[in-house]
């Protein structure tokens, strides 16, 4: 399926986090190693990957020492929702107290949570108000559905 192949790709906590640090402006090595506190060869692995999958685009920004930023490509922003999704759910039920981060929207000032809306009616929506249809079948591909979709 798509989320047991987006999970191949920031399934793991460390590069889970490197999209996290990503998406909240840390763009440069030594920002995000500094603010995870990762081992350098396991940040080095981890950004390889991720730029080798399209999740970031590497960009030299300083010469001599050869020195690069990471920018997030369009997947890599659209990672933002799940995320923040990620967050809040694990906020609810894996948080000890109160939640590690709060998320404040800059627009309304305002602090937020994060929910699933409908695209078309805007409500809220629960598992229990929807339904799905396979777009494949799935006799012909297995159960992890065709190989093509991202």
């Amino acid at each position: 399926s798509s989320v047991s192949r987006a999970l191949q790709i920031i399934g793991d906590k460390w590069s889970y986090m490197v999209v996290r640090e990503a998406l909240f402006g840390r763009r440069r090595y030594d920002q995000i190693l500094s603010e995870l506190g990762i081992a350098p060869n396991i940040l080095t692995d981890r950004l390889s990957r991720l730029v080798e999958q399209g999740v970031f685009m590497r960009r030299l920004y300083q010469q001599a020492p050869e020195r690069y930023e990471y920018i997030l490509t369009d997947m890599g922003r659209d990672l933002y929702g799940p995320i923040v999704a990620m967050l809040a759910w694990g906020d609810k039920w894996l948080s000890n107290s109160k939640p590690p981060l709060i998320l404040r929207h800059n627009i309304c000032g305002h602090d937020f949570r994060a929910e699933v809306i409908c695209d078309q009616c805007k409500k809220p929506i629960i598992a229990a108000d929807m339904k799905y249809r396979l777009t494949y079948d799935p006799k012909a591909y297995g159960a992890l559905g065709p190989r093509s979709v991202v």
